[in-house]
């Protein structure tokens, strides 16, 4: 079979540009700038003057799961920092039965120490903007709001309910933490006679390098999501 040139060379400047392209992306994970462009994500600025009437926790994938059960643990945290915040839990439901995920965290919110008289439900929204939008035919305008959701889910989280109609919201970001022990490998710790370096005393191709990895396709993925909620005017 005769390839003709024209397809060769365009599929030689495809391999070209791509492999450049994945060669940068290599170099981007051993700077900082994964770890900036995730906390921009995280939005930082959008901090309350004030106490949250609602600490809104959007449910991301249940429980159990990674996500459910951080932004759970925050908004457990963000409860007790503000006792007087009623909670609603954002996470689509067919009912509200024990085997449902809502009701999981619900639970694992009481577990946690928040009384569940302050924990109420918003489980028809299958998506951030319809979660913004049943929210908004819950709660009141004016309702001064604290989201707790993933870092990287937050920007586009709290332009979402402002643009659906809140004006004060805020953001409480379910940040996961590292290990607060020394992780750095000594000498002693490993076989003397492999010829593989031991890496003593560095934690950047252990787990540096990797989490830029992490920080880069989760801030793909999220501004994809973000430019496609402002090409459709949710943002």
């Amino acid at each position: 079979m005769n390839i003709p040139l024209s397809v060769k060379v365009v599929v030689r400047r495809i391999l070209l540009v791509g492999g450049v392209a994945l060669i940068l992306l290599f170099a981007l994970c051993w700077s900082p700038y994964p770890w900036r462009l995730y906390h921009w994500l995280s939005m930082p600025e959008a901090h309350l003057e004030v106490v949250p009437e609602w600490i809104v926790v959007l449910g991301g994938g249940g429980i159990p799961s990674e996500s459910g059960l951080i932004r759970t643990y925050h908004g457990a945290q963000a409860a007790h920092r503000f006792p007087d915040a009623r909670i609603l839990v954002a996470l689509p439901a067919h009912d509200l039965n024990t085997d449902s995920a809502l009701r999981r965290m619900s639970d694992e919110l009481v577990m946690r120490g928040v009384h569940e008289d302050r924990i109420h439900f918003e489980p028809r929204g299958s998506s951030t903007r319809a979660q913004a939008v049943e929210s908004r035919k819950l709660l009141d305008e004016d309702a001064v709001l604290m989201l707790v959701t993933s870092p990287d889910h937050m920007r586009r989280a709290v332009l979402t309910f402002r643009r659906a109609g809140f004006p004060h919201v805020g953001a409480y970001g379910a940040h996961d933490t590292s290990a607060e022990g020394d992780m750095s490998i000594s000498a002693e710790d490993v076989d003397s006679k492999l010829l593989l370096p031991t890496l003593e005393g560095s934690l950047t191709l252990r787990y540096h390098f990797w989490n830029h990895v992490g920080y880069l396709t989760r801030f793909a993925r999220e501004f994809t999501a973000l430019c496609y909620y402002t090409f459709k005017g949710w943002v």
